[in-house]
């Protein structure tokens, strides 16, 4: 077990003595967010990727890994918070061994939300749905001299996803036993190859410890005001960069689009859109060029997007994409493409996020995006 696995837990029962000593002291008023902290170890099968080498470090793998994460539940009925049966969000920390040193023993800090399936109620045990996305570091990367086994991650940083259910049985007014399970993947969007990425199913078992003192309050009475639809248009850039095969250097990519979609509901928008794409260096991959260079370093495509409101300000932008025009040497070798990723709309329209782009579900880059929205 590394050192950082024992900071997250010395963290978690540093922080529990301290808010223990001053709980005389809490404001006896409902505060504006209800805070929570906790702490959870996992361990799970890890995938491996069909091939000899994945077989190989797969089978000398033990994984182990320590979360410990401040979560954030609003307090007061906003709207979003009636929406999502007031859910949390929340940031983490995390820390992990595989015991194998060709994998690494990476850590994470990373943005978290945890939906609950009903309101808050007096059962003892509460379901809910969570997420969490975030960056990741401190892999042993492949490389072909020092560590050609790791045939999984070509960097030493990665993004972080992590998708699943939880549960949490409470032992006393405020604290809770939590177990977990789902998905946690770790990839670098081929920025740098191999990037097969490290995929796990872990379980983990946890304890949480409400920071915040909570009158009892009625849930019975939520009432949600009837949603007005409304129309959106966003345009965006997107750049990053791609490795097109192993040992490459980096090639810059670059995404542009605009969008128009429906709001139906507080939850949801639906739409179509129009996208370009253009490849740097394509002149070093083409081996018949066409008479004009522009078809070679450029593609387009027709987009169907959905997006998934999670606040007013917080939404996951997804959807499947049919390419007009494509090149298979700028790796664009199917004719559709997916996405899904996570953004944030500021006050003055402006938004900003992170998506992947992918191809059958293998990463073509990651779209460091920023765009506009006009609301009608």
């Amino acid at each position: 077990m590394n050192k950082s696995i024992y900071f997250v837990i010395a963290l978690l029962f540093s922080a529990y003595g301290i808010h223990a000593q001053n709980y005389s002291e809490l404001k006896k008023n409902s505060p504006k967010f209800i805070k929570y902290l906790d702490v959870s170890a996992e361990g799970g099968p890890m995938l491996g990727n069909g091939t000899d080498f994945g077989e190989q470090i797969r089978n000398s793998s033990s994984y182990f890994g320590v979360d410990a994460r401040l979560g954030f539940r609003k307090g007061s009925e906003s709207l979003y918070s009636k929406v999502y049966r007031f859910p949390t969000f929340g940031v983490g920390i995390y820390a992990a061994t595989f015991h194998n040193a060709n994998v690494g023993e990476p850590n994470a800090v990373y943005f978290f939300l945890n939906m609950p399936f009903s309101y808050p109620n007096n059962r003892a045990v509460k379901f809910s749905y969570f997420a969490s996305y975030g960056l990741s570091y401190n892999f042993n990367p492949f490389n072909p001299a020092d560590n050609p086994i790791n045939v999984f991650i070509g960097s030493y940083r990665n993004v972080y996803a992590h998708l699943g259910f939880r549960a949490a049985y409470n032992i006393s007014d405020r604290t809770a036993i939590s177990s977990t399970f789902g998905f946690k993947h770790f990839s670098n969007g081929a920025s740098s190859l191999p990037n097969s990425g490290i995929n796990l199913f872990p379980v983990s078992l946890g304890l949480q410890y409400r920071l915040t003192k909570e009158h009892d309050k009625d849930f019975s009475d939520i009432e949600i005001p009837e949603h007005k639809g409304r129309t959106a248009i966003h345009f965006h850039v997107a750049p990053g960069v791609k490795e097109y095969f192993v040992g490459d250097v980096n090639h810059f990519k670059l995404g542009t689009g605009i969008h128009v979609l429906r709001e139906f509901s507080y939850k949801y928008r639906f739409g179509l859109g129009l996208e370009h794409f253009y490849s740097g260096n394509w002149e070093s991959r083409v081996v018949e060029p066409r008479e004009s260079a522009f078809w070679d370093a450029n593609s387009f495509a027709v987009f169907g997007s959905w997006e998934w409101l999670l606040t007013e300000n917080l939404y996951a932008p997804m959807g499947v994409g049919v390419y007009l025009h494509r090149n298979d040497f700028n790796g664009e070798w199917n004719w559709f493409y997916q996405r899904v990723g996570l953004r944030y709309r500021f006050n003055n329209n402006l938004f900003a996020g992170l998506t992947i782009k992918a191809h059958k579900g293998r990463a073509d880059f990651f779209e460091w995006t920023l765009g506009y929205s006009i609301f009608k």
